[in-house]
């Protein structure tokens, strides 16, 4: 078994409340993963239970940084998961793609990949070796 990047559990489970920092709906919204390789390949994730949405105003701030991504390396991931002991890790490596984001739109995928399969495959796409897991 991998050793877990976690430092410290506790930590990571703190929920961080925007109360005070809104204006009307609109508050602060955060981003689950992102790879950038190079200043070339960029990558963002947003990970929900099975089924979920991702909000309106999450999907299109997620959309337009990667639509101002300086190069045409660039998407978004809508990843997936059945994990609902909520006293427990959620192992991303064994999470799904279910949506992608790239050249303006969003294209369910065929299958629900396994999220490391998805990343090596972009890898092999854009010719990016460090993308490989």
């Amino acid at each position: 078994m991998k050793n877990s990047l976690i430092r410290n559990s506790k930590e990571v489970r703190q929920t961080i409340d925007f109360t005070g920092v809104q204006n009307g709906k609109i508050h602060p919204t955060d981003i689950d993963a992102v790879f950038e390789f190079d200043n070339e390949v960029l990558i963002l994730m947003e990970i929900k239970k099975s089924g979920n949405k991702i909000p309106l105003g999450q999907r299109l701030l997620l959309e337009r940084i990667c639509d101002s991504w300086h190069t045409d390396k660039s998407c978004v991931l809508k990843v997936e998961h059945e994990f609902y002991d909520d006293t427990k890790d959620i192992p991303l490596g064994e999470s799904y793609v279910t949506a992608v984001y790239y050249d303006g739109k969003w294209i369910g995928t065929e299958n629900k990949p396994q999220l490391v399969s998805y990343l090596n495959r972009i890898g092999y796409k854009w010719n990016c070796p460090k993308c490989k897991f």
